[in-house]
């Protein structure tokens, strides 16, 4: 048996990015006995290169190397360690956010796929750190713009479309990832806000929820009851391109706000995750830059590719719920946890996007998931992977398995998820 390896170990540096930071050379591997000697050479040979490097740890590469089929698509996640700021403010050099880690910088919307010259410089960088209690999640934020560009904060009444004009921070939460009723926040450098709930995703029909579309007593009214916002431009000012500049936010989300109207979803406890991502909006979409980037399957290319919507929240990244310290139970590193029921939910909405593309080019209903292989020729599918479609008369609801998880999704892209095994 002649087996030719390639290796290609990518990994993110200490900036966000991505890089490739060591190749190894073809293996010739004559019998399946030397396989994992030369796996272990092989990795080795990466990992002292890596290691010179700098660039990343010997841990996450570990789990990058040695990630399991289903997880490749795995999104950011952060933990957030418990805790309450004394008051919202604006102030992020209180002594309770110092010791809280900051996340990543942010990156074009679509990753990989981001055009050249689309993704934030050095000083053009969106960070944020997360804490809560049993009342709140709190979010800090800083936002530097680069000198060239202007800080612009124009809209000034609540629940105004920021997006389109003004520096816009976003925040998405969807509590129970059901893509069912996930609540959205906008806000800008004078601390206008503007909070909807969608009640699905655009592309299947979803429809905003606030108070800008409806008054109190309609039935497309939705607003926070006991959110607290702050800002605080810490450099620059307002509408002034000769220097650069920076503003801050300070978020408390209210837990009986972010669960409305996703029932029985309770606050948060230790272990527990929920979906969220965040977006950095300006020059009227021109940026579009983001936490965790919104990259899903393509089923008419075969690939997964970036698209510029937020409104796919399965593509959403993590945060986790830790203790003071950053801490999990049953777990001695809360970092390498991973959502067990990430497999079965991402080979779900895989199907589903590759249902949407054979029902369009064959004008018919698919029965069974061989009926879908052209669709998913690429797709990161988990080797235990179990599907099960609805009738002869619709796809719908579909069921897929996958690591003692069973998750059931619907026409109008609304999952839950059942423990099997």
């Amino acid at each position: 048996v002649h087996i030719t390896l390639n290796i290609d170990i990518h990994a993110h540096n200490s900036s966000g990015t991505i890089g490739s930071m060591a190749t190894a050379g073809k293996l010739l591997v004559s019998n399946r006995l030397f396989l994992a000697g030369a796996l272990g050479v092989a990795a080795v040979s990466c990992l002292l290169a890596l290691k010179r490097s700098g660039n990343v740890t010997l841990l996450s590469f570990i789990k990058r190397f040695f990630r399991m089929r289903g997880y490749r698509q795995y999104p950011r996640q952060y933990v957030a360690r418990k805790g309450t700021p004394p008051v919202i403010d604006g102030d992020l050099e209180k002594d309770c956010w110092k010791p809280i880690p900051w996340s990543e910088p942010f990156v074009e919307i679509r990753g990989p796929d981001a055009p050249a010259g689309t993704g934030p410089r050095p000083n053009e960088a969106t960070r944020l750190k997360m804490m809560w209690d049993d009342e709140y999640l709190y979010i800090a934020a800083t936002i530097d713009i680069a000198a060239g560009d202007e800080l612009v904060a124009d809209f000034k009444e609540r629940n105004s479309p920021i997006f389109h004009t003004d520096s816009d921070f976003e925040v998405f939460v969807d509590v129970d990832g059901s893509c069912k009723n996930y609540k959205e926040l906008e806000m800008n450098a004078i601390n206008t806000v503007w909070n909807l709930m969608l009640d699905k995703p655009y592309s299947v029909g979803g429809k905003e929820y606030s108070g800008r579309v409806a008054k109190p007593g309609e039935s497309d009214y939705w607003e926070v009851q006991k959110q607290r916002t702050a800002t605080k431009i810490t450099k620059g000012a307002l509408r002034e391109a000769g220097a650069p500049s920076q503003w801050v936010c300070e978020i408390a989300l209210a837990h009986t706000d972010t669960t409305a109207r996703n029932f029985g979803v309770q606050a948060p406890k230790f272990g527990d995750s929920w979906r969220i991502n965040f977006s950095r909006v300006e020059k009227q979409g021109a940026v579009n830059w983001v936490w965790s980037h919104q990259v899903v399957y393509n089923c008419d290319e075969n690939r997964y590719r970036g698209e510029v919507n937020m409104h796919l929240p399965d593509a959403w990244g993590y945060v986790l719920f830790a203790d003071s310290n950053g801490q999990v139970p049953g777990r001695s590193n809360a970092q390498s946890w991973r959502d067990p029921a990430w497999p079965a939910r991402h080979a779900a909405t895989s199907i589903f996007y590759a249902i949407q593309a054979y029902e369009g080019k064959k004008g018919a209903t698919p029965s069974k998931l061989s009926d879908l292989k052209d669709f998913l020729a690429n797709a990161d599918l988990p080797s235990d992977l179990k599907v099960n479609f609805g009738g002869a008369a619709s796809w719908s609801p579909l069921e897929a398995s996958s690591g003692g998880y069973q998750v059931t999704l619907h026409d109008d892209r609304s999952m839950s998820v059942r423990k099997t095994a």
